[in-house]
Parts: C-alpha cells; sequence; structure tokens
C-alpha cells in the first residue's frame, strides 16, 4: 500500500502548469486520478478553467469615494465626506505649511525659553503666542518673548506668516484634511 502511495505521490509531484499571457489566470487540471498521469502526459488533454481575481475591495473603496458614503478621519475621529473633504476641515490633521512657519519663524526657542523659565511644576506653559490677558504671567511672557526676538529676530515673523496661514485656512488653500481609517 505504501508503495502505491509513493509511486502517487511521484506522479503528482510532475504535473504540468502553464501560464498564458492574458490577465486572466489559467490552472491546468489533469482529469482523473494519478493513476492515469502518464497516458494523460501524452496526449496533452488536460481541463483548463480560466478565472479573474474579484476586484470587489478595489470595487468598494471607490464607490465609497463616488457615492459620497462618510468615513472615519484617523485624526479627530469624526466622520467626513470625501466629496467636502478639503484643505482646512480637520484641525488635527498634519500641516505642512504650519509645521514650516513653526520652523522658520525659530518658535522652537521660545517654547523652550518658557518652558525652562515659565512652566509650572508640571511642566505645563501657556501658548508663547497668546493673547489671554487672564494669564498670571501675561506680561512677562510677551516682555521675555520681545527680549528673544533681538537674538533670534526671525521670530517677529511668526505672527504674519500665522495670519497669512489663517487666511489661507478660511479660502480653503491651507491646512490639514481628513484621511480615511482603513
Amino acid at each position: 500500500m505504501w508503495k502505491n502511495d509513493l509511486e502517487r505521490d511521484d506522479a503528482d509531484s510532475n504535473i504540468p502548469f502553464s501560464k498564458s499571457d492574458s490577465k486572466k489566470s489559467d490552472y491546468l487540471y489533469p482529469y482523473g486520478d494519478g493513476t492515469k498521469l502518464n497516458s494523460l502526459k501524452d496526449s496533452k488533454s488536460s481541463v483548463v478553467f480560466k478565472t479573474q481575481p474579484s476586484s470587489s475591495k478595489f470595487k468598494n473603496s471607490k464607490r465609497r469615494k463616488e457615492d459620497g458614503e462618510r468615513s472615519r478621519c484617523i485624526y479627530c475621529q469624526e466622520r467626513f465626506n470625501h466629496e467636502d473633504n478639503g484643505r482646512g476641515k480637520c484641525q488635527d490633521a498634519p500641516d505642512p505649511i504650519k509645521r514650516c512657519i513653526y520652523q522658520v519663524s525659530c518658535m522652537l526657542c521660545a517654547e523652550s525659553m518658557l518652558y525652562h523659565c515659565m512652566s509650572d511644576s508640571e511642566g505645563d506653559f501657556s501658548d508663547p503666542c497668546s493673547c489671554d490677558t487672564s494669564d498670571d504671567k501675561f506680561c512677562l511672557r510677551w516682555l521675555a518673548l520681545v527680549a528673544l526676538s533681538f537674538i533670534a529676530p526671525c521670530m517677529c515673523c511668526y505672527l504674519p506668516l500665522r495670519a497669512c496661514h489663517h487666511c489661507g485656512e478660511v479660502c480653503g488653500c491651507c491646512g490639514g484634511k481628513h484621511k480615511a481609517a482603513g
């Protein structure tokens, strides 16, 4: 019995497969069991099953965008419509222009100074350019920022650049966009 199984295993390992140049996949399956395989090799008779991979995943994602279905944003976890997703719609999404303004105007220097000189016991400090007058260190913070702007004059560009960025967000040409999860 084992001898028949070994012969059958050897015969099964020599099944010819062919691949056509078309986009559809062709699979060759021989007729019958492994004992008739040698006679099939000679006659070259085999059954070809033509199948094409399912593209339901592609259709679903394309349909979602076209039909206006709502998706959940990975940044803010809110639902949004793909047709209405423009720049400035998601406040939590990364904004490369805002990051560039932050780096060009050396705001890291201002935040470092506020952290080391004016933070509370937990390390919290207010926004460097905040105009909140209820903060008890409001005047001291702005005086320190003015003094720091003499060392790093590029800090004076932050407020005008930020105002331009805010106008761009209102117009819809700046800001972060929602990104669908999955």
